[in-house]
């Protein structure tokens, strides 16, 4: 049974006391000191999302937001398409691999109520290290909840704790081993957010984007001012509950020039991946139209640029990136900028480029039997240019 609160297990410990204590003798015998609890901190499960949040409230509040929370196939619509998909051509097997990742905790019971849980705190914060491998065989489980910050070992927290994880304070090492680089069968890439990542020329880690600092305590524990968001903040954040284009429109910046005749843009990756980046399907789009001095749209651009990465079976034809070579990769590079040019109607005089991210292709959303909000593209950045 699970251990909501530490209250709750102090009473039933007590009570248990009671119960064993033997009744009172007619002559007062001295007290005894009281032996050390010998597991002090070893009273919580930390596989339970409520015991973290009574003390924690904050960073889980956040972490309900996230795609984390997501991460089981009930969850994540396109992750659970996508992995019927592969079951279908491939066996029930593949599931294990993908649990390795999105249910770490519960890898050989997918179905569990811990597995449920996606990428919970306990994914991250219940390690001894992270070594070699992807997701849960490089996820080395540990008896103390670890975090960016030194703790003492007499700390007064449900728990066992200890010093700050480098895997987590260096920002970079704990995300990597789920978002660092895949390949298929065909010994093509399909995940390489993490080689991207390392040939990036920023100074920025992961975390540093995906987890910025927000102001406020993590919880009723922490006198600290600020702490780093659970959102954990990526393409998805368009399609929130209550979405937002600020960090994705971060990644990019965006200029144009409009002159007689031609609507010259360039892009420029502020990433330190790849734009887009992680699973292989994802869409940048880049759009544009012209008005003329009555603001009339005399001019559009006549099929969209789009970024992406295109995946051929052994008959040339597009088909799903676990089952293809790869053809072509168009995407924006770590560091690079990109110039798009088109020739206008010397009647333009106002121009509106649109950046668009669509989350995979239509014809793979077709194949997946996916439809919905999450098949649509929606866009995150716009510039306006005259002459």
């Amino acid at each position: 049974m699970r251990t909501p609160t530490i209250l709750t297990l102090t009473l039933v410990l007590l009570a248990a006391c009671d119960e064993d204590r033997p009744p009172p003798s007619s002559q007062p015998t001295p007290a005894e000191p009281t032996s050390p609890d010998p597991e002090p901190h070893a009273r919580l499960d930390v596989d339970d999302l409520t015991a973290c949040a009574s003390c924690h409230e904050a960073v889980v509040s956040e972490w309900r937001q996230s795609m984390h929370a997501s991460a089981h196939h009930d969850a994540d619509p396109i992750y659970g398409a996508m992995r019927r998909f592969r079951m279908a051509r491939e066996g029930d097997a593949i599931a294990t691999s993908c649990a390795g990742c999105h249910g770490p905790r519960a890898v050989d019971a997918p179905d569990s109520e811990i597995a449920r849980g996606g990428v919970t705190c306990a994914s991250c914060h219940a390690l001894s290290g992270v070594g070699e491998g992807r997701g849960a065989a490089a996820l080395q489980p540990g008896d103390a909840l670890r975090g960016p910050h030194d703790l003492t070992a007499d700390a007064p927290a449900p728990h066992d704790v200890g010093s700050a994880a480098p895997w987590i304070t260096d920002g970079e090492t704990l995300c990597l081993a789920c978002h660092g680089e895949m390949q298929n069968r065909q010994g093509s890439p399909t995940c390489t957010t993490g080689s991207e990542y390392r040939a990036g020329e920023a100074s920025q880690t992961c975390t540093d984007c995906h987890m910025p600092e927000v102001e406020g305590a993590s919880g009723a524990v922490s006198s600290r001012d600020s702490h780093r968001s659970h959102r954990f903040l990526g393409p998805h954040t368009l399609w929130a509950e209550a979405p937002s284009r600020d960090f994705m429109a971060s990644a990019l910046a965006l200029r144009g020039e409009l002159s007689r005749g031609a609507l010259e843009v360039e892009l420029e990756n502020r990433a330190r991946h790849a734009v887009p980046s992680g699973f292989p399907g994802r869409m940048l789009i880049v759009r544009a139209r012209g008005f003329d001095a009555a603001g009339a749209e005399v001019w559009s651009t006549p099929s969209p640029t789009v970024l992406m990465r295109v995946y051929h079976d052994a008959d040339g034809q597009p088909t799903m990136p676990p089952y293809g070579t790869l053809a072509r990769d168009d995407r924006l590079a770590p560091d690079a900028t990109r110039a798009l040019r088109w020739d206008v109607p010397p009647s333009v005089v106002r121009a509106e480029v649109e950046l668009l991210y669509r989350l995979l292709p239509p014809p793979a959303a077709a194949a997946l039997e996916l439809e919905g909000p999450l098949t649509e593209p929606r866009p995150f950045a716009r510039l306006e240019v005259t002459r």
